[in-house]
């Protein structure tokens, strides 16, 4: 069968999915799926038959979870939720011990290893990790991280304190990544037991603790598919690079109009090209582009500026951390979706673009998925 891109695109007023041929030159939009919910995040999971997995918030119901067929025509609640504390002792025990409010949504979900066909993983704000082993039906905690000796030094950034990013290292299923705003990264090479900070060299927020191996305030943090140990993270200050797991950081940010941003994609197979978004950081109400709309990408030589089919007049937008994605296909396909409800789309590794949808609503997530 030929090949697929679906986007799941998460918003304030429910989920849209956009689906396009190998050629990604004109898009079919479905939704809104789950009328009454906001979407948070979603995400197609493509390691056996395609799935969708969810994460959904509503003003009277709380959050949880929804799995459902790749058309969003049947969709599942979980169970038992991540942030249903009162249905989960571990996770009541691990809400009660650290004086933390119920957690308010999941920002992220995360297909486990592909040996792992029915492992999931869930990031929650405030910063927990929940881990699924029946395909999101029932989630219990990570005490391993949960748990950590550092989480006393744990302090929400502008956005609250969220663990918003999780990458499973397709070498090693022993081996993930998070990020939480504003604690930084970590590190489990032993399947979630132990957890390692890594965050030297990387810029810790005003007022963190001194000689604490937490504070940094990541943006995103991905690790990038074409070579072992190759990771990228968007911070509040600058763009880093890491070429051992995240042991050390470097800088790679020169060149680029402003070091602040959220969106973060790294390329299906160039390891020395990621994606990002600056904003301007001057005004927190603010945080949106100049006027022009541009993705700047990374290469041995520098930054690219890359504005073909984007609005260059009159383009005050903002784009939020979960969404910006990368498909597996070559030429790459990058994605971006703005809080004024535009998805805009290239098929060329960023050289141009153009708008695959309109006047949705605030858009929080977009994933990409390729499909047969």
């Amino acid at each position: 069968m030929a090949k697929r891109v679906i986007l799941s695109v998460g918003t304030k007023r429910g989920l849209f999915l956009l689906e396009s041929s190998r050629t990604r030159k004109s898009w079919k939009v479905s939704g809104p799926h789950l009328m009454g919910w906001s979407v948070p995040y979603a995400i197609m999971d493509t390691r056996s038959t395609p799935k969708l997995h969810v994460s959904a918030t509503h003003y009277s119901f709380g959050s949880t979870t929804y799995s459902a067929d790749i058309a969003g025509k049947k969709f599942t609640a979980a169970k038992q939720a991540p942030v249903y504390p009162q249905l989960n002792r571990k996770a009541a025990k691990f809400v009660k011990e650290w004086g933390l409010a119920d957690p308010k949504h999941v920002w992220v979900i995360t297909p486990g290893h592909a040996s792992q066909k029915k492992v999931l993983f869930a990031g929650t704000s405030p910063a927990g990790l929940f881990r699924s082993e029946d395909s999101g039906a029932t989630w219990e905690p990570v005490a391993g991280l949960n748990e950590h000796k550092t989480r006393k030094d744990w302090n929400p950034g502008a956005g609250g304190q969220a663990l918003h990013s999780l990458q499973v290292d397709p070498e090693d299923p022993n081996r993930m990544y998070v990020a939480i705003s504003a604690a930084g990264g970590f590190r489990t090479d032993d399947g979630g037991a132990k957890w390692k900070p890594i965050n030297d060299a990387v810029a810790e927020y005003v007022g963190a603790p001194k000689d604490s191996k937490v504070g940094s305030c990541v943006h995103k943090l991905l690790i990038h598919p074409a070579g072992s140990g190759l990771l990228y993270q968007q911070n509040h200050v600058g763009v880093y690079r890491s070429e051992d797991r995240g042991d050390t950081w470097h800088r790679i940010d020169g060149g680029l109009p402003y070091d602040f941003g959220f969106g973060l994609a790294v390329h299906s197979t160039d390891p020395s090209a990621c994606y990002v978004l600056p904003l301007r950081p001057e005004e927190y109400s603010f945080r949106a582009t100049s006027g022009s709309l541009a993705v700047y990408r990374s290469s041995s030589k520098g930054w690219k500026k890359l504005t073909r089919g984007l609005p260059q007049k009159n383009a005050y937008i903002s784009v939020l951390r979960q969404a910006m994605d990368a498909d597996r296909l070559s030429p790459c396909g990058i994605y971006f979706g703005t809080a004024s409800g535009s998805v805009f789309a290239s098929s060329d590794d960023g050289a141009t673009w153009q708008s695959a949808v309109d006047h949705l609503p605030p858009i929080y997530s977009v994933t990409a998925a390729v499909v047969e």
